[in-house]
Parts: structure tokens; C-alpha cells; sequence
């Protein structure tokens, strides 16, 4: 098996973001088969190992969101020029749309649209919009940075922190009187599993991790750097709800005891902020990495879109979920169910390339082989065949309806007869 090395002499790539994302994207697959075909009587939020299960599932959204702003700050900072001269900009730009559209994409039940029937599901906002939202986001804040000066780490902590805080003005007010596609956006009620605040603020915090590498990439392999992110992920985790307490005793602002009450997000950050110095920490002390390992970091989006088809069966109408029935596993089915779902997903991303080379080249060249035989097959042996069906349904048809027989002279190009 090829191995990547980890150490700061690696210059392609910071190892350890590939190997992060492939740890999220291999628990997210497990978290939605779980969460998809556990059966509701094995749901029990007292047992020690349901508790633990949803907290690593919990994690992985946060992840991602956090390691997208962390790598598209670091690419688009990396480059060194000025934002109307960096190609990065129109990239991530084109990138965001992009991902946006296969967020809907996903959802579209093509049988469905046959029989006219559409779905109002397929408005839902999901990890694929927020993340496309986030590339255009982040480019907003560079520009924005660019345009007024200061420290961009400064620029994205001060829109991570307000996006948080504002998070309670979009979940205790309704949108109803938008667009049900905007609205989406802005409310869950609707069905969406995410909004754009506060997951956004998640981007803008790796974004700032992003900006600190993308000045000094070697802090990547110290121990000081990980060891300071380590320190504010462990002082969010268990100082933020006093910190948000004596921010509303402060200001009185009548949204903080919705946050304080319900202290996810910046608890929830301080979790990302210990997994990444950890991993960013490790990971260049390891030596090497298996390719494949990074391999599936590379290839998250790959990953989300076969398995989003596969297990919810969004394509075709039918899928894992359909089949096996949803939410009726027991444990034990459902935890060998998991490791194999994650092993086809591993082996299918060991082998994308004779994958990719076999669906965007093989199969397009042999349609376009049988497009031409069949053209040569219609020019060449068509009127002969023709010649011969038509004298067989003449002769049959001169003891049988005659008003048949214009009709199949005329199909037989015999008009003039």
C-alpha cells in the first residue's frame, strides 16, 4: 500500500486536513445509516452507548463546515495576489454554485418526475448548500477585509461569534412569508436539516485557523499551535455558557438566554477546536499515511453524493432505506450493517479512477461505437431490409385488407407504384 509522508517536508498538501476530513466523512456514514435504519425501540438517550453514538455524530457536521473554511481560506490565501487577480475567487465562486445545485440535484426522484409528480422536499437545505454557501461567504469576507484593512483572522472570528449570537432571531421567528425556497434557508421547520445561520459561523472559524496557516503553514507542525487551539477548544467547552451568562447580565439582550439555555454551538466549536489540534498534532508525528486514507479525504464529495442516492434511495425511489425498511434494525444488524456500508464506500474510492475511467470514458466510447454501426447499419442494410419486409406484407395483405397495403407501400418507399 503507498504511503504519504506527514512531515513538514511534504509540500503537496497539510496531510493532516485530508486525514480529518476522511475521519468525518467515514463518520458521517455511519452516523446516517444508523440514524436511518435503527429501529426507534433501541433509541434509548439514557444508555451510555446511544449517548456516545449521537455525540460522535453530533461532531461531524461541525467538522466539516469548520475544515471547509480552514482550506479554502489557506488555497485562496496561499496564492499570494490580490482578490481581483486570484483564480481562486471565480473557483470558488463557480464551486459554491456548484455544489449548491448538486444539493438539489440529490434530491430530484427522476421516476417521480415521469408521473409529474415533484416533490417541495427537494427545496430542503442540506450539508452540500451550506458548505457552497460558505466558498462564497468566505470570499465575501476576504473582499470585505481587503476593501475596509485588518487582520482577516480578526474579520472571520468577529462573523464567526455574530453568527452564533444571532442564531435565536432566526429560530424563534417565522419565515413563512418567504419563498419556500429562501426560506429554507433561514428555518428548519420547514424539513431542512440545516440553515445558513448559525452553521455558516462554523466556515468563518476555519477560516481563521485557515488564514493563521496560510502566513505561517509550518505552524501546522509545531506543538505550541496545536496546543493553543487545544487551550481555546477546552475553555469553550467548559467556560462558554458563563461566558454567554455574563454577556446577557451585561447587555440584557433578550436573545442570550435562548443561547445560554441552549449552549450547542460554542460548545460544540470548542469539541472541533480539541479534534482538529489533535489530529493536527498527530498526524505529522505518525511518519506516514496510507494514500487511500487521504484518498478519501480528497474525495468527500464523491462519497456524500453515492451515498445520499444509495441509502435514501433519492434517484430511483428506491434505496437501502426502502429495502431494508426504515428504522427497523436491531442493534447488532445494524452495527455490522454500518462497517459494511462504510467498507463498500472505501472500496469503491480505492478503485474511483478504473471506476471514473469506465463510466466517462468506456461507456461514452461504446455509444458512440454503436451510434456509428448503427448509422452505417441504416444507410447500408436498412433499404434492403426494408425491401424484403415490404414484399412480405404485400403478399400477405393481397388475401387481407386491402386499404392496408398504400399504407405499407408507403412505409416501404414504394409511393409511386
Amino acid at each position: 500500500m503507498e504511503h504519504l509522508p506527514t512531515s513538514p517536508s511534504s509540500k503537496s498538501r497539510i496531510i493532516f486536513i485530508d486525514v480529518l476530513r476522511a475521519y468525518a466523512i467515514l463518520m458521517m456514514l455511519q452516523g446516517h445509516f444508523v440514524d436511518t435504519l435503527l429501529a426507534e425501540s433501541y433509541r434509548n438517550a439514557e444508555a451510555p452507548l446511544f449517548q456516545l453514538w449521537s455525540f460522535m455524530r453530533g461532531m461531524t457536521a461541525p467538522i466539516f463546515f469548520t475544515v471547509t473554511g480552514i482550506v479554502f481560506t489557506y488555497l485562496l490565501l496561499k496564492d499570494g495576489r490580490p482578490l481581483k487577480e486570484n483564480k481562486r475567487v471565480k473557483k470558488g465562486l463557480r464551486r459554491g454554485v456548484f455544489l449548491l445545485g448538486v444539493g438539489y440535484l440529490l434530491k430530484i426522484n427522476f421516476p417521480g418526475l415521469l408521473f409529474g409528480y415533484f416533490s417541495p422536499w427537494i427545496w430542503a437545505v442540506d450539508v452540500l448548500h451550506v458548505i457552497g454557501l460558505a466558498l462564497i461567504a468566505l470570499i465575501a469576507v476576504c473582499s470585505l477585509r481587503e476593501l475596509l484593512g485588518g487582520s482577516l483572522a480578526t474579520w472571520m472570528i468577529a462573523f464567526g461569534v455574530v453568527t452564533f449570537l444571532i442564531d435565536p432571531f432566526f429560530t424563534e421567528n417565522t419565515w413563512d412569508h418567504l419563498p419556500i425556497v429562501l426560506a429554507h434557508y433561514f428555518t428548519m421547520d420547514l424539513g431542512s436539516n440545516f440553515t445558513m445561520v448559525p452553521w455558516l459561523g462554523f466556515a468563518f472559524f476555519g477560516g481563521a485557523i485557515g488564514y493563521a496557516l496560510s502566513q505561517r503553514a509550518q505552524w501546522a507542525f509545531t506543538h505550541w499551535f496545536p496546543a493553543l487551539l487545544m487551550a481555546f477548544g477546552v475553555t469553550l467547552t467548559f467556560g462558554s455558557w458563563q461566558m454567554l451568562v455574563n454577556l446577557y447580565e451585561l447587555t440584557g439582550w433578550h436573545y442570550l438566554p435562548v443561547l445560554f439555555n441552549n449552549n450547542y454551538l460554542f460548545w460544540r466549536l470548542g469539541h472541533v477546536f480539541i479534534v482538529v489540534s489533535l489530529f493536527m498534532w498527530v498526524v505529522p508525528r505518525i511518519g506516514t499515511i496510507p494514500r487511500l486514507i487521504t484518498k478519501i479525504g480528497s474525495e468527500t464529495l464523491t462519497i456524500y453524493g453515492a451515498h445520499y442516492v444509495v441509502l435514501y434511495g433519492t434517484w430511483l425511489g428506491i434505496g437501502l432505506s426502502q429495502m431494508i425498511g426504515y428504522r427497523s434494525l436491531d442493534p447488532l444488524t445494524c452495527i455490522v450493517g454500518a462497517a459494511a456500508f462504510v467498507y463498500a464506500h472505501i472500496v469503491f474510492i480505492k478503485h474511483i479512477e478504473l471506476i471514473r475511467h469506465f463510466v466517462y470514458e468506456r461507456i461514452p466510447a461504446w455509444v458512440k461505437r454503436q451510434y456509428r454501426l448503427m448509422l452505417v447499419w441504416l444507410k447500408r442494410e436498412w433499404p434492403q431490409q426494408r425491401e424484403v419486409l415490404t414484399d412480405r406484407w404485400e403478399e400477405r395483405l393481397e388475401t387481407g385488407p386491402s386499404w392496408l397495403l398504400p399504407l405499407v407501400r408507403v412505409l416501404g418507399g414504394r409511393t409511386k407504384e
